[in-house]
């Protein structure tokens, strides 16, 4: 354990020297048993508003940031004010409402960043009310770690910045424990990179300008939730038309790719916000060259990973990689983690609405191909037990029956990725297309949304199959009447 008081202002490089964690993951098994040591966490306050400056120092290569937080009106005052960051990160000074404050740092086991490590920041709040704003500083280092999965991609590296958010990489101060639900804030952030670099965040860019060999570019998103704050910096081209932007790296082959995406994406935002969003009026969208493992969607950024990129066609796995990950912002209905539908919103939704998308772009002989490939996967699934690759799927579940938790486990190899894909293709079969475009701009214009709601909004444009919809919701039954050769029209 460290105690930092205000006065500690050492250049953030010794910082890295003395508390930086080369390879986090390999204390994750000496860290677990101190999770349990923990006192029980009192209830955090609420963030209302981040204001994130940060700074790509490439020759170390690390960042420098200082973030400014403000509260909810009227949150509660704990004992104790705790905040995280990822391990490696030094909490360099700390500011209330403008005064140094002494603090007290310990590094935890936090499976919601990419290390499993987390630096565990306290304040002794006696005599003291949440501040109306309270200044992080904080520097160091975000090495590679495979200590969660070797598809974890985030880093900071001599190649640029490559960081997600709470539950991936914790890269800005987040006042929840591991595993909590997150929630909606305002976000202004500011990001400084070699001019050479541009870098890339989740929502609105409101601006960019070169600074003696600096680049300097902002970015604004009011209530959107913490989850989906990226940050990806790379030595990027960009292309825009209208709303849409692309990022992409200046090799002849990437350059290639980069029209044929953006004709692409137009199309698909298209489709999704006619569809899903009722016609709402949509805002830019982030079409991002990503990494090996960076095919991600959160908000609106979209990344592509490099693979993908360069060899992309509509109708390639590159293509359907970013439909299905650009319809995730479109289908996503704001639902706590202890809700029954969560795994099925959040995972199984996605797993099939940019689908209809792709049947209008590239044909309805895809969308059948790509849906008896599902059925036929999911069948041999149910028979053997196994994935493709021969080894040991989890016990089939109802759909209702996934949880959050389980999110992890059958995400893209089983029920979340088949049978929840094949019960909305049965739905769209039911109604039919047109009925079925209705039915969807209902679903999504949802606020919130339970089972029971489900049912009765399908079986205001499908009537009379409560019983269906719930057998296909609520067990793990697929009799011969809900297979595509009595489903696709």
């Amino acid at each position: 354990m460290r105690t930092l008081s205000g006065t500690d202002n050492k250049p953030w490089s010794r910082h890295i020297a003395e508390g930086s964690i080369k390879n986090v993951g390999v204390f994750v098994a000496l860290l677990t048993g101190l999770g349990g040591m923990a006192a029980q966490a009192e209830e955090m306050p609420r963030v209302a508003s981040y204001t994130i400056d940060v700074t790509y120092v490439a020759e170390e290569p690390g960042i420098e940031a200082r973030t400014d937080i403000t509260f909810v009106e009227g949150s509660v005052t704990p004992q104790i004010l705790t905040f995280f960051l990822h391990g490696e990160l030094r909490v360099d000074e700390v500011r209330f409402d403008g005064e140094p404050v002494e603090v007290t740092e310990e590094l935890v086991l936090y499976p919601s960043d990419y290390s499993g490590v987390a630096r565990r920041t306290e304040i002794e709040m006696a005599g003291r009310e949440i501040p109306k704003k309270l200044s992080i500083h904080y520097s160091g280092k975000l090495n590679p770690s495979a200590a969660r999965s070797p598809s974890n991609y985030m880093r900071v590296d001599e190649d640029g910045v490559f960081l997600r958010s709470y539950l991936y990489s914790v890269w800005f101060p987040v006042f929840l424990e591991a595993k909590q639900d997150t929630y909606p804030v305002d976000l202004d952030v500011t990001i400084r990179t070699p001019e050479e670099f541009r870098a890339v965040a989740t929502g609105e860019r409101s601006g960019e300008k070169v600074e003696e060999g600096i680049r300097v570019s902002r970015w604004r998103s009011l209530q959107d939730d913490i989850f989906n704050l990226q940050l990806t910096a790379r030595p990027f081209e960009l292309q825009r038309v209208g709303d849409i932007h692309l990022y992409f790296l200046g090799d002849a082959e990437s350059r290639a790719s980069a029209g044929a995406i953006l004709e692409f994406s137009a199309k698909l935002e298209e489709f999704f916000r006619a569809n899903y969003a009722g016609g709402g009026e949509g805002g830019q969208l982030h079409v991002v060259q990503m990494p090996r493992y960076g095919d991600i969607s959160s908000g609106n950024m979209v990344g592509i990973s490099d693979r993908g990129w360069r060899g992309f066609e509509s109708a390639s796995y590159p293509g359907r990689t970013l439909a299905h990950e650009l319809v995730h912002a479109y289908v996503q209905i704001p639902l706590p983690r202890d809700n029954e539908l969560y795994a099925l919103v959040i995972e199984g939704f996605p797993s099939y609405f940019h689908l209809p998308a792709m049947a209008a772009i590239v044909g309805d002989e895809y969308y059948r191909q790509i849906l008896t490939r599902t059925e036929d996967g999911y069948l041999e699934r149910r028979r053997t037990g196994l994935d493709r690759r021969g080894r040991t799927l989890p016990p089939e579940k109802p759909l209702l029956d996934l949880t959050v938790d389980d999110i992890s486990t059958y995400k893209d190899r089983f029920v979340l990725n088949d049978r929840a894909r094949l019960f909305c293709n049965w739905l769209r079969s039911q109604m039919g297309v047109e009925r079925f475009g209705d039915f969807t701009r209902k679903l999504f214009s949802q606020k919130s949304l339970d089972a029971d709601h489900l049912v009765e909004i399908v079986e205001t444009y499908l009537p009379d199959s409560a019983d269906d919809v719930n057998r296909w919701l609520r067990t793990e039954d697929f009799p011969e009447h809900f297979r595509l050769d009595h489903t696709v029209d």
